[in-house]
């Protein structure tokens, strides 16, 4: 684990305030320029109605949360999805996100950490995620033992004059 930094925690059952909690963080994500999905001056009401879809998923048991901090006010969170049928023995890693003030010190490192953890504990046998190029992203993930086995051009589209490829990354458990 990283030292000097927070524990990350799985949530198992949201609180009734973690939709509204995770659509904050991640609308505080998306404004400051950070690459989950949308991009700045993206209607709130979409990034916070996908955040209440995910933590639906949470109690469902078709997502897997993990926070740093408390899930009514988070500095940051990762989610776990695990495939199914053939590629059952996998899980990918969605949207990794920490609190814009907080960045830099470690918290997704720790984050990301957990997600191996949890994805051992799952009895996985590999993590799978993708990451938005033309960011720190890419080397953020390799840096930390994912390794790059491919990339889907023009993948993302954030205006009509930019549009990134997608990394698309593995780590063996």
């Amino acid at each position: 684990m990283t030292t000097g930094a927070p524990a990350a925690r799985r949530v198992v059952d949201p609180h009734p305030g973690a939709a509204a909690a995770l659509g904050d963080l991640w609308v505080a994500v998306t404004e400051a320029g950070g690459a989950v999905d949308f991009v700045p001056g993206w209607d709130p009401g979409e990034i916070r109605d996908l955040a209440a879809a995910m933590i639906d998923d949470v109690r469902s048991g078709a997502a897997r949360m993990l926070v740093v901090g408390d899930e009514t006010a988070p500095e940051g969170t990762v989610f776990l999805v695990r495939e199914s049928g053939i590629a059952a023995h996998r899980a990918d890693v969605a949207r990794l996100m920490v609190r814009p003030g907080l960045q830099g010190r470690g918290l997704g490192t720790v984050l990301l950490e957990a997600a191996v953890a949890q994805g051992r504990e799952m009895g996985v046998e590999m993590l799978t995620l993708g990451a938005r190029g033309g960011t720190p992203l890419p080397a953020f993930y390799a840096a930390r033992g994912f390794v790059e086995y491919g990339r889907l051009p023009g993948g993302v589209r954030l205006s009509e004059e930019d549009t990134r490829d997608v990394h698309l990354f593995v780590r063996s458990l």
